[in-house]
């Protein structure tokens, strides 16, 4: 009796023990994603992060060895440690885009992801408009085109015959 009386309290005396060793997280498993790549834009967003952190969530060109900084926010995680963030920024040129996760002030990242842009978004026109060009063009053509008929058109001059 005496053995079974020492095992219950061994038991109750490490229940506590156990259950404060069992660290409590919002999620087992961490996530990052790039959403709706296109050429405006970006949507970054992330889970399994933890709870109601500040973090500072940076856009980069994927292109170069280091990639160039595009756009950087800082982010408030929810109470379930997600978060979500739209960049308006234009692609015009890039193939790929890389998002890294960092709590504010440290250069360690917590996360990163990258994402090759499905198509190659056009580079921004910031020429003049195409209707002025176009109205030149036809004027000048119109107008060479009265110049030589009026140079080579027949002016009623005749040879005469002996």
């Amino acid at each position: 009796m005496r053995w079974l009386t020492r095992c219950a309290m061994v038991a109750v005396a490490l229940t506590p023990l156990l259950l404060t060793a069992v660290p409590a997280t919002a999620s087992a498993e961490m996530y990052l994603g790039l959403r709706n790549v296109d050429c405006s834009g970006v949507t970054v967003g992330g889970s399994g992060l933890p709870a109601s952190t500040a973090l500072s969530v940076a856009l980069l060109d994927g292109d170069g060895a280091h990639g160039r900084e595009l756009e950087r926010q800082s982010v408030t995680t929810s109470a379930g440690g997600a978060f979500m963030w739209r960049a308006e920024v234009s692609l015009s040129g890039l193939r790929l885009v890389r998002a890294v996760v960092t709590r504010p002030g440290l250069a360690t990242p917590i996360a990163w992801t990258e994402h090759v842009v499905p198509s190659v978004c056009p580079l921004a026109y910031t020429g003049s408009g195409r209707i002025l060009p176009l109205v030149g063009f036809s004027l000048s053509s119109v107008v060479l085109g009265f110049l030589l008929l009026t140079a080579f058109s027949y002016k009623g001059r005749h040879l005469h015959f002996r």
